[in-house]
């Protein structure tokens, strides 16, 4: 009887360190996984303004572009 309890004894404390290292791995990977999430945001956020950027610097030069074809044809005549 003694025997089967200090057995029980230490599957229990066995159980309570799988606990906790599952606990503490668990709680390692949420931060891991918020931190994905959070550079995964940052990233794309990033390329949308780069994107935009793009977009402005385009519309930009193609309004040069006009322009400067409007004084070339002036200059023509």
């Amino acid at each position: 009887m003694v025997r089967e309890r200090e057995e029980l004894e230490r599957y229990h404390e066995q159980l309570l360190r799988h606990v906790k290292d599952f606990e503490k791995s668990k709680a390692a990977f949420n931060e891991e996984k918020a931190k994905f999430e959070s550079d995964r945001k940052s990233e794309e956020w990033g390329r949308e303004g780069l994107r935009g950027k793009l977009r402005f610097a385009e519309d930009l030069l193609a309004k040069e572009r006009a322009e400067w074809k409007k004084i070339c044809e002036k200059d023509n005549q």
